[in-house]
Formats: structure tokens, C-alpha cells, sequence
């Protein structure tokens, strides 16, 4: 994706479409991409066929034919480049025939701006690239299928082999997620607005984890009959990994949530507030609450506040093996401007060197295995505790127990 210019060939029979995506492109910026037009079908296939262009963006509507029998015919004649349909509206129809297709994507006119266009184009050279390389890996597994159904006699060293081949596959598979992860966090990050951010993100990272279950469901159809039960668990196992990826994709977009949605400055009693909040949460009897009296008395958003407090609290449970669970709550005063709050457990302690760390968006210490979550939960903490005008922070020794301490502002005005 540094090799510059990017030859991006645009079919459409509308003068006008190519002069908009021009004038995009040169938002963008013009020395990264070259983008060349022509107005039919018959123009278009010369270069698709012959792959002179890295990537093209094909109209739904091209005379009395359509971008669907060209992305057709194209791939049939040898066309290996992403090719990306436009419509004038999309429909759950047109998403599924491009799908079918083969298209790397398909994006509506109406709705299309210089940051989606870039992203867009992008992400489409990448999946490309991403789909053969899987298209690679299918044909391996295919003739391996076909090996072993002929050799049904194997030895003891052969088996040993399959199960170390199956497992590297298994870790490129967990690296590919991660990299995924990586990705969203960068996207995050460098998201300028919080409702553009929330398309791109459902629009850019909901599409790789559908063209995963895709050849998920394509390879258990082909290889029904021959697939023995460690395969069908392993198709099963990355359908849940789809779906754990999907559940990651939520969580981000809750995270980028928070905060837009507030109420009200109020005053908020800290000791009615945290006795209700724990009321809410339905502890279990083994779990021992403590806490103090003479609770101080703070101006604050009580949902950014019960959003904090509720997931301190079910943290120091989660990351607890004690035989009894305990959690105090207390406070103290920092300052004249304002109040520390704090949550202490005998859960199983953090090491001194990740007390910084923790607090950062998608940053784990534990595998999903041993603990449930997608790692925002901290950092949604942080999130709003800084919205509040406050901080956050920790201390921590491995099997001693974790202490949060959550300053907030004893007043605070109302800014929206």
C-alpha cells in the first residue's frame, strides 16, 4: 500500500459521477492516487481482463448492461484486481448479488466522501490480497483432504506432522486477529468525529469478519462429506471467533459512545449512590462489601459515575480467586477542588510495570480463555472519568489485591 500512485480505473456512463470522484480524489491527496475513466462496458474489460489498473470502481448502471456482468465476466477472463460497485441506493439485494459477485465492496454515491473513498479503496487492495492468500490455503486443505482420504493407513509420525501443520495454522490465525484488533485501535484513534467514526468502524471492520464466516460456510459446504470431527470443531471454533470479533466491534463502538449521552450536573450523595449501585449489581452472598460512613457530597453526571463505579466493581470480581471475594469502597479528600474515590479487592493484583498500560484502549494482561472481555473496560473507565473532569489510577502487586482510586471535582459546570 506505499507503492505510489495507486491506478484506480472508474467505469461509470456519467460524466458528472467521474467529475465528483475526481474532485475527492484530489482531497485525498492527488499524487497518491491516478484515476483514469471510461464511459462503457466494452472500454472497461480491455484493462480488467489484462489487470493494468491496481483497482476498479464499477457502476451499477452501464447503458443496457450492468456492473454485475462486467465484474463477472472479468473475473472469468482473468481479472485479479478488487473491483468496487457503485449504486445510486443501496439495497440488501445489490450487497448480496456484489458478495456473490466477488466485489470487494459496494458503496452507495450519495454517501461517498473523501475519507470513506480512501479507506474504502484501501481496504479493498488489502482484502484482496488477504483473499488469496486464503484462496491459496483452501487449495492446500483441499488436496490434503484428498491425500488422506486416499491414505486412510497413516502412521503415528504422519498424524503428529498434521496436528503441528494444523497448529501453526491455528496461530496465524490468532495473529491475524490481533493485527484486526490493532487495526480498530488505530481507527479509533485517529477517528476526528464520533458519528463518522461509528460508520466506518461498523462499515470497515464488520466486513473482513463477514468475508471470514463466508469462506467459513463456503469450505463446510464443499468439504461436508469429508471432513473429520477435528475439522468441523476447528470450522466451528472460527465461526466463534467471528462472533467474538463482532462482540469486539460493539464494544468499541460503546466505547466511542461515552459521554455523548449525558445527564444532567447534579449533586450526588457518594454514599446513597454507591450503597444503590451495589444494590443493582445483585451480589452474590459470598462476596463481603465494605464500607465507610460520612460520604462526601459531589456535582457530577450520574451516568458517567454509575458507568465508572459499576465496572471497578465488577472487575475487582472478575480478577478475584479468592475463596472470599472482598471490596471496600472509601474515600478521601485530595485537595480543596476535589474528592478521591477508591475501590479496593483481594482479586489476583496487577505488576507495577502495567499500571499504565492497563488504562489503554484493546491492552489485556490475561487471555480471553482465562478471562472474558474485549480489554475496553478500564479504558472506558478512563474515558469518562476524564469527561468528568477527573483521573483515574492504580496500585498494585501481583496477589495483593488492587487498589483504583478515581478523583473527581467536588463542583463542577455543566459543559456540553
Amino acid at each position: 500500500m506505499d507503492n505510489y500512485p495507486i491506478r484506480v480505473l472508474l467505469v461509470d456512463d456519467d460524466q458528472d459521477d467521474y467529475v465528483i470522484l475526481r474532485d475527492l480524489f484530489l482531497e485525498i491527496e492527488a499524487e497518491k492516487f491516478r484515476l483514469e475513466w471510461v464511459a462503457t462496458y466494452d472500454d472497461a474489460i480491455e484493462s480488467m481482463v489484462h489487470n493494468k489498473h491496481d483497482i476498479y470502481l464499477v457502476d451499477y448502471l452501464l447503458g443496457e448492461r450492468n456492473g454485475l456482468e462486467l465484474l463477472n465476466e472479468a473475473a472469468m477472463n482473468g481479472c485479479k484486481r478488487p473491483i468496487i460497485l457503485l449504486t445510486g441506493k443501496g439495497t440488501q439485494e445489490v450487497d448480496m448479488a456484489a458478495m456473490k459477485a466477488g466485489a470487494s465492496d459496494y458503496l452507495v454515491k450519495s454517501e461517498i466522501g473523501a475519507s470513506l473513498l480512501e479507506r474504502s479503496i484501501r481496504y479493498a487492495i488489502e482484502r484482496k490480497h488477504t483473499q488469496e492468500e486464503l484462496r491459496k490455503a483452501h487449495d492446500e486443505l483441499e488436496q490434503r483432504v484428498e491425500e488422506r482420504t486416499a491414505k486412510l493407513a497413516r502412521t503415528t509420525e504422519q498424524l503428529k506432522l498434521e496436528l503441528t501443520e494444523r497448529k501453526r495454522a491455528e496461530d496465524a490465525l490468532r495473529l491475524a486477529h490481533r493485527d484486526l484488533a490493532k487495526k480498530a485501535a488505530a481507527l479509533e484513534a485517529a477517528n476526528e468525529e464520533l458519528s463518522e467514526y461509528a460508520y466506518v468502524a461498523a462499515h470497515d471492520l464488520k466486513a473482513p469478519l463477514r468475508a471470514i464466516h463466508n469462506y467459513a460456510d463456503f469450505l463446510r459446504e464443499d468439504l461436508e462429506e469429508s471432513l473429520d470431527g477435528d475439522q468441523k470443531t476447528h470450522l466451528d471454533s472460527l465461526t466463534l471467533a467471528v462472533r467474538q470479533g463482532k462482540e469486539l466491534i460493539e464494544d468499541l463502538l460503546a466505547f466511542s459512545q461515552v459521554g455523548r449521552r449525558r445527564g444532567p450536573i447534579e449533586k450526588i450523595d457518594t454514599g446513597v449512590f454507591i450503597r444503590e449501585l451495589i444494590a443493582s449489581l445483585n451480589l452474590s452472598s459470598e462476596v463481603e462489601v465494605v464500607m465507610g460512613n460520612n460520604w462526601p457530597t459531589i456535582e457530577a453526571d450520574l451516568p458517567l459515575l454509575q458507568l465508572i463505579f459499576q465496572d471497578l466493581i465488577r472487575n475487582a470480581l472478575k480478577f478475584n480467586h479468592s475463596p472470599r471475594k472482598r471490596v471496600e469502597l472509601g474515600w478521601l479528600p485530595a485537595d480543596d477542588e476535589r474528592y478521591v474515590l477508591y475501590v479496593r479487592d483481594n482479586g489476583i493484583g496487577i505488576e507495577p510495570r502495567h499500571h499504565e498500560q492497563i488504562f489503554h484502549v484493546f491492552k489485556r494482561l490475561h487471555s480471553s480463555e482465562d478471562y472474558q472481555g474485549s480489554g475496553l473496560g478500564l479504558a472506558i473507565v478512563k474515558k469518562a472519568a476524564g469527561i468528568l473532569q477527573g483521573s483515574v489510577r492504580v496500585e498494585s502487586k501481583p496477589d495483593k489485591g488492587s487498589t483504583f482510586f478515581v478523583a473527581l471535582p467536588k463542583t463542577k459546570e455543566e459543559v456540553y
